[in-house]
């Protein structure tokens, strides 16, 4: 009966494929030397088993010289028995060489794919040869796909920054959804192959993709309603356009209103020389960083009650210092106490653009009720309390 805590020739291929799986048995392709002779030692029956539970302990001996070969080497080790004498038992098993490693865990035919990859990839572009060593297994799982990787960073070395959409890429067998599928993998890759000052360094990440290495990008767009019948565009009051285009309208309104709930701005009341824009939480500060003409305009921002909505208006007094704030005051948030509601992620810090009134609002969110951090949703305000304003 085998012990739980001998070590088997399973034991063996197991510690064996979990260096696989760390991708050191690839790396050991370049350099075996580092790694070979590899010695591995075997968790043996001690003295006391070897009398207590000796057929097993025998047993386990013959299952070891069975599995002894040119690829499994034994290392044995005499050890004295008051009771049973002189034994001889293995104490560790040596893999003389890498090839004798990976028949261990069938592998070996993979790793040669490896070599060959590697051998491809560094030909064409040597700057990716210390990836490929440490990204092994990546250059494995991809093999099938290296002939179209190749391609596009063979067209990209010769197109840096493109300016183009990547939907016009013309590479031949290169589809679009490859690279969107990809673009994580090809960013590590560019990041080698592509000149310092074809990189655009202020971005990383797979989301940042297009601005990286120069494609044009789909263009973030802002939507607004005019509150002002006199001043729709032919008749459209609900429009939606690029940012970097609304940026240079300068709209002849007086009061320009942001709301992060998209229901409120379509509900919000008609109002003489206005337009109210559809929030975008964090983001909207920088969309209108470039809109100069706001800063000449009655800019009212209108979020949620609560560590976030503050955070964002103080964000967005960055870009328009002028900016006020609308219905989030002492007086809205008593008169809904009824819906309050808890904040589960709470943002901890000061917020330097706002001011004393909103300051002592943005504490009593942590302080009205001991431990919690209250809010109030916009959507969840009285409409009438709009309407009074």
């Amino acid at each position: 009966m085998k012990h739980s805590n001998w070590t088997t020739p399973a034991d063996i291929r197991e510690q064996l494929a979990k260096r696989w799986r760390k991708g050191e048995l690839l790396r050991a392709t370049h350099q075996p030397d580092t790694l070979f002779p590899l010695r591995l030692s075997l968790k043996k029956p001690a003295p006391g088993e070897l009398v207590e539970q000796f057929d097993a302990a025998r047993n386990w001996i013959n299952h070891w010289q069975t599995a002894a070969s040119q690829d499994l080497e034994l290392e044995w080790q005499t050890v004295n028995n008051r009771q049973l004498g002189r034994n001889s038992l293995p104490v560790a098993v040596v893999l003389p060489t890498l090839e004798a490693a990976l028949r261990q865990i069938g592998q070996l035919n993979a790793a040669r794919q490896y070599q060959s990859l590697t051998g491809e990839i560094s030909h064409q572009f040597p700057e990716l040869a210390d990836w490929c060593q440490l990204k092994p297994l990546t250059v494995l799982a991809q093999q099938h796909e290296w002939e179209t990787l190749l391609a596009i960073l063979v067209w990209m070395a010769a197109n840096p920054r493109p300016g183009i959409y990547v939907r016009q890429l013309e590479i031949p067998c290169v589809h679009t959804k490859f690279i969107e599928r990809n673009r994580g993998l090809l960013s590590e890759l560019l990041d080698r192959v592509l000149p310092e000052h074809a990189i655009d360094a202020s971005v990383s990440g797979a989301r940042h993709f297009e601005q990286r290495y120069g494609f044009l990008r789909r263009p973030v767009r802002l939507r607004l309603r005019f509150l002002d019948k006199a001043q729709d565009i032919s008749g459209l009051r609900d429009i939606e356009i690029p940012v970097d285009q609304f940026q240079t309208l300068s709209l002849p309104v007086d009061t320009v209103y942001i709301v992060e709930n998209d229901v409120t701005a379509l509900a919000f009341p008609d109002t003489p020389s206005s337009i109210v824009i559809f929030g975008q939480g964090y983001g909207i500060g920088k969309q209108l960083a470039n809109a100069s003409w706001l800063k000449e305009k009655n800019v009212m921002y209108w979020g949620d009650i609560d560590t976030h909505g503050f955070r964002i208006l103080n964000q967005l007094r960055d870009a328009i210092p002028n900016s006020r704030s609308l219905l989030m005051d002492v007086a809205t948030l008593r008169a809904h106490q009824h819906l309050w509601g808890i904040e589960p992620s709470p943002h901890i810090g000061e917020l330097s653009n706002l001011t004393e009134h909103e300051q002592a609002v943005y504490q009593m969110l942590s302080t009205l009720e001991s431990g919690k951090n209250l809010r109030l949703e916009q959507e969840q305000i009285s409409f009438a309390a709009l309407q009074e304003m």
